[in-house]
């Protein structure tokens, strides 16, 4: 049974797809039947590319791997009877498990931020409210976080809305802090050409109704928030009795089998690779899903597992929002349009793989 469409699932489904797993009756139960790809959400928002564009039709992919597709969302799992439960209807048995739910947005710790902010993930609940907010633009627009997702938002948006007003609000981290001083200096830059204020030194402190309040600085005034400051596990996890690392994120071995259960595999977001700390981004699931789909494949024809071994360094390509794009890998830093080029080469590659019949 396969539990969520993140970007390891469906490269899992394209495989059975391509070569049956005799013998085994597969179950897919997701809460969306579009799954949708995070790597292209910026130029969705930007208006480059239309949301189709940037959906996968999970219940197609899922009948090409004969596959049954319940769209559905998932409450928890009963480990003794080995069932999953879900909100609207009987719970399914499983043999085999694998988890790739995502994440949910990390509101937590910031009073009011649950209330008032629109959360970039999950991304498929993310677009409806989305869609609205562009059709109505609001007048001052804040983004919260400046990690790689919360500055793509941001340039999106202020190419798809000039006549609103955007405030990156950066924290005490700063803009892409992580990355290479070159690449942080060019976003910096492409943020400032593009008007785009830039909020940093403190973190929010509250979200209220009309805005931002930190612990010092004066109030920022805002009618709509978008959240990018992180991730958080689903909550039903914590009631399943699987192991989970301190942020709650189900642990797992470098061949991505829950800690202490060799029926359960995890990927994506939701899952916490024991070997070594992974960013929680749409690259690490996309990579984890070859090597996932093999250990499934092996664990129900009882061979042994291959494990995962993470790049220690990936290309980062961000878009500008303009049909222009920087980026990074080993430490060279690029941008113009050969670089937007190259990363809407590889989006349409990557979705090419799924959307097609």
């Amino acid at each position: 049974m396969l539990v969520g469409g993140g970007h390891a699932h469906v490269e899992v489904l394209r495989q059975f797809a391509a070569s049956p797993l005799t013998g085994w009756r597969i179950t897919l139960l997701t809460r969306e039947a579009m799954s949708p790809y995070s790597g292209m959400l910026p130029g969705v928002i930007a208006g480059l590319y239309r949301a189709e564009q940037a959906l996968i039709d999970i219940r197609a992919l899922a009948a090409r791997a004969g596959a049954e597709a319940l769209i559905d969302r998932a409450t928890g799992i009963d480990l003794e009877a080995k069932r999953v439960h879900r909100a609207g209807g009987e719970s399914r048995p499983f043999d085999l498990l694998s988890l790739d739910t995502g994440a949910t947005p990390d509101t937590a710790g910031v009073p009011g931020a649950a209330a008032h902010v629109l959360a970039l993930k999950p991304i498929d609940a993310l677009l409806p409210r989305l869609r609205a907010l562009l059709e109505s633009p609001p007048a001052r627009l804040g983004v919260v976080g400046a990690g790689a997702a919360g500055v793509e938002v941001a340039l999106a948006l202020r190419a798809r809305l000039p006549q609103s007003r955007v405030t990156l609000v950066a924290g005490v981290a700063g803009v892409l802090a992580g990355f290479p001083d070159r690449l942080r200096a060019r976003a910096t830059a492409a943020l400032t050409e593009r008007r785009i204020a830039i909020h940093q030194g403190e973190d929010v402190a509250e979200v209220v109704r009309d805005g931002l309040v930190f612990p010092r600085a004066a109030p920022l005034a805002l009618d709509a928030v978008l959240w990018a400051t992180g991730a958080a596990a689903p909550a039903w996890l914590g009631e399943t009795g699987l192991a989970r690392d301190r942020a709650g994120f189900l642990r797992v071995d470098a061949c991505l089998q829950a800690i202490g259960q060799d029926r359960i595999f995890a990927a994506g977001d939701c899952a916490g690779f024991d070997p070594q700390p992974l960013p929680k981004a749409g690259v690490v699931a996309v990579r984890q899903g070859p090597v996932l789909a093999r250990n499934l494949r092996a664990a129900a024809e009882g061979r042994a597992l291959r494990p995962y071994r993470p790049q220690s360094d990936w290309l980062v390509l961000l878009s500008l929002g303009d049909r222009r794009a920087i980026g990074t890998r080993n430490g060279v830093v690029v941008g113009g349009r050969a670089a937007w080029w190259l990363k809407d080469w590889i989006d349409r590659r990557f979705m090419a793989r799924y959307q097609g019949a």
